[in-house]
């Protein structure tokens, strides 16, 4: 019994993988849920609102406002803040992750990767509220930091940068605790038989080698703490230090009685591009550190 042959198929036609079914649901979360809010927040902050009777105009009138006022203020105060919170994560947070990895011990390591992972993605009101009972004006602890800097307020840009390390300085263990570990030993002896010292070793290889990873973990500190809004919002409210997230939420309150809706989304796409400029950076570093470490 002979079998019918298969028909040939057309040429030039090819038949589409079953897998690219189960992406339909992914699509269609991520263009309702990203696509569709960026390009209608985009578009918002394009529309300059006419005279009465007038229909909305496309201009920049929405960008340009943003250099006067009070946003003007919260985006001076979102860049300061950023800076110090994400400058003095990377200090310290550096130097924790250079003594884990000096260390040594896979459980202590898998310890601190686990705890760090978890105070990472820990913020929002909880997190606002624990630092107010502990060391707000009443705090368990305000006594302490009173007595090593007098001027200390919890509600002020000190407090933010306090609280911020809670999660930043686990985020920075996190992002550079691999790079310190895959500092190679054969890198140290070769520096050492070559008569070098651990400084000289540090100078000439350990830094260089690590400054792209550090660079690039210090660029996404500096995003995090950029975009951070409930635990800014609790602590200290939306009038007192203004903040580019604590403004944006404040137009958008006001926007029926004072048609903030365009500022509040032209503050929001300048948001969108500082966290699209960091993130290029911090993977263009990251490839940098990969190099070296990989070889």
């Amino acid at each position: 019994m002979t079998l019918p042959a298969a028909a040939p198929s057309r040429p030039g036609r090819r038949v589409l993988s079953p897998a690219w079914a189960a992406l339909a649901p992914l699509t269609l979360i991520l263009t309702v849920f990203f696509a569709v809010p960026v390009i209608g927040m985009v578009v918002t902050s394009l529309l300059v609102p006419g005279d009465a009777g007038q229909e909305p105009s496309l201009g920049l009138a929405n960008f340009a406002s943003l250099g006067s006022g009070s946003r003007s203020l919260a985006l001076q105060n979102s860049l300061v803040l950023s800076f110090a919170a994400a400058t003095v994560a990377m200090v310290a947070g550096g130097i924790c992750a250079w003594a884990l990895a000096a260390v040594g011990s896979k459980v202590v390591g898998a310890i601190a990767a686990v705890v760090s992972s978890v105070l990472a993605n820990d913020g929002g009101v909880p997190l606002a509220f624990s630092f107010i009972v502990a060391v707000g004006n009443t705090g368990y602890f305000v006594s302490l930091l009173t007595a090593l800097d007098p001027s200390f307020t919890l509600y002020s840009v000190k407090g933010l940068i306090l609280m911020y390390q809670y999660f930043l300085i686990p985020t920075m263990i996190l992002l550079t605790l691999p790079s310190f570990i895959a500092l190679k030993r054969e890198w140290r002896e070769a520096s050492a038989s070559l008569g070098g010292t651990s400084w000289v070793f540090w100078r000439r290889v350990g830094i260089p080698v690590l400054t792209p990873a550090v660079l690039g973990a210090w660029l996404l500190m500096f995003g995090a703490a950029f975009g951070t809004h409930a635990s800014a919002a609790v602590l200290i409210g939306t009038g007192a230090f203004p903040l580019i997230p604590l403004e944006i939420a404040g137009q958008l309150a006001s926007s029926a009685a004072t048609g903030g809706e365009g500022t509040a989304m032209a503050l929001g796409v300048t948001t969108g591009v500082v966290a699209v400029i960091v993130l290029i950076a911090f993977n263009a570093l990251t490839k940098r550190s990969a190099a070296w470490l990989d070889r």
